[in-house]
């Protein structure tokens, strides 16, 4: 079933938890918290360019043998049901269910060999989300967020900042399961769109104020609220620095509230039925052109759920029918998106899995947890594309060249984003901790 996990354990109930309300919070308190910890906590070395980030994370655990590393040549009992298709670059085959995504193969690059050794969901998940393994103590299945190390969007909130009126992470549209900031504190929490893009009432509660206060009405009480503040402040002998604050921070709540930037971006009505339609009106294309409208209004991180690869049973039909055409059309409609408007070159696109599915086709018809290999598509943002990186055996169970691991890869995508991927920073014992430990960049790849 889409949206539930092999160990039972449905999806919305690890992502509800991402909405400010679900945590105790309102827009005031996020923006007080991310002050407070902006002021505590290094900036990373900005790239040469200020590069965007949309990461696509495919909850489950993708086949790398039916996207981007078939092997029609292999043992019967491995290759499956596809067949592979050539793409617009030589000698770059990918499966035949994804016919847009061939055509666009010179905007993407493959990591083909992506290996590491935690075959659980949650430990797996963590690992590639974060760079670090987890530690002892590491629980998986709990209803919240259970990062040991902070999500790459919180590492890029605490080291970028924010620009312009919108928050620098968001997350659609849930939050990720390990998409929390860890030890860097709740001021580096995504901003969660607990809301279905394709739905017809698609719209963010966060932004939305009660019925009936209409605008007038908000101004004024705007208006009462600064009357009563500054007869307060009147009666303190000197100025309050707490006060003062904490009105900056419901000012900066109230100005992402009645933003025009903001209400625009996240007003896909205002999208060309067209061009909504080529994305596809599924949760995942009305996802990718979202963030698409985010990076493009100021967002430095957008991440993207897109579940439903835990396929241990009938996988091809579900690919076939269901998981492939959803990546095919909103991934390659994205890229090229992004490269008709002058922003794949400032915006990294990544899509991964926890891991890849093992070789052996089991007696359901599906295939199971397999680390050892799997497959990374990554875009845009400073990245050489058309490229294929890593080589596997004949059956796609081992990497037979370039071995590429989850600390490489994060140290790719931090270099991409300007982020010193050795940077040190403190938890709150002020225990010193660095972002990445012995992670390489992909070379071939920068």
């Amino acid at each position: 079933m889409k949206g539930r996990y092999c160990d039972g354990i449905r999806r919305r109930d690890l992502l509800r938890v991402g909405a400010l309300p679900a945590l105790g919070l309102a827009l005031p308190d996020l923006f007080r918290m991310q002050a407070a910890a902006a002021a505590e906590t290094p900036r990373g070395k900005a790239g040469r360019k200020d590069i965007n980030c949309i990461l696509i994370f495919q909850e489950g655990g993708p086949s790398q043998l039916e996207t981007f590393d078939l092997k029609p040549d292999g043992p019967v009992e491995t290759r499956g049901e596809f067949k592979p298709i050539r793409t617009n670059v030589p000698g770059f085959d990918i499966a035949e269910h994804l016919p847009k995504l061939a055509r666009v193969a010179d905007k993407f690059s493959v990591i083909r060999s992506l290996t590491h050794t935690n075959a659980g969901h949650g430990g797996g998940a963590h690992y590639m989300c974060t760079g670090r393994h987890p530690a002892a103590g590491f629980q998986e299945g709990l209803t919240r967020p259970n990062n040991q190390h902070p999500f790459f969007g919180s590492v890029v909130s605490m080291a970028r900042g924010a620009r312009q009126d919108l928050p620098p992470y968001i997350s659609l549209p849930a939050l990720l399961t390990y998409g929390g900031p860890a030890f860097l504190g709740p001021g580096y929490m995504p901003f969660v769109i607990e809301s279905d893009p394709a739905s017809p009432s698609f719209s963010v509660r966060d932004l939305r104020t009660a019925p009936g206060i209409e605008a007038a009405r908000r101004e004024e009480r705007q208006r009462l609220r600064a009357a009563l503040d500054a007869r307060g402040k009147e009666r303190l002998a000197k100025p309050n620095p707490k006060v003062a604050a904490l009105d900056t921070f419901y000012q900066k709540a109230f100005d992402l509230v009645t933003s025009t930037a903001a209400q625009r971006a996240f007003n896909l009505e205002s999208e060309p039925a067209k061009v909504r339609d080529i994305y596809s009106r599924t949760t995942f294309g009305q996802s990718c052109l979202l963030a698409r409208r985010l990076v493009e209004a100021g967002t430095r991180f957008v991440a993207i759920e897109h579940a439903g690869w835990d396929n241990h049973t009938t996988i091809f039909p579900t690919l076939k029918d269901d998981l492939l055409p959803e990546m095919d059309t909103g991934i390659a409609t994205l890229l090229s998106d992004l490269d008709q408007r002058g922003l794949l070159d400032t915006t990294l696109v990544v899509a991964f899995g926890e891991f890849g599915r093992t070789p052996k086709i089991n007696k359901d018809g599906g295939r199971d947890h397999w680390p050892n290999v799997g497959s990374v598509l990554i875009a845009g943002g400073g990245i050489k594309n058309g490229r294929i990186v890593g080589a596997t055996d004949r059956a796609s169970e081992f990497p037979t060249e370039r071995p590429v691991k989850p600390e490489d890869l994060a140290a790719t995508l931090y270099q991409c984003l300007g982020v010193d991927p050795k940077m040190i920073v403190e938890t709150p014992l002020g225990r010193p901790v660095q972002i990445v430990t012995d992670g390489e960049p992909v070379h071939e790849l920068l």
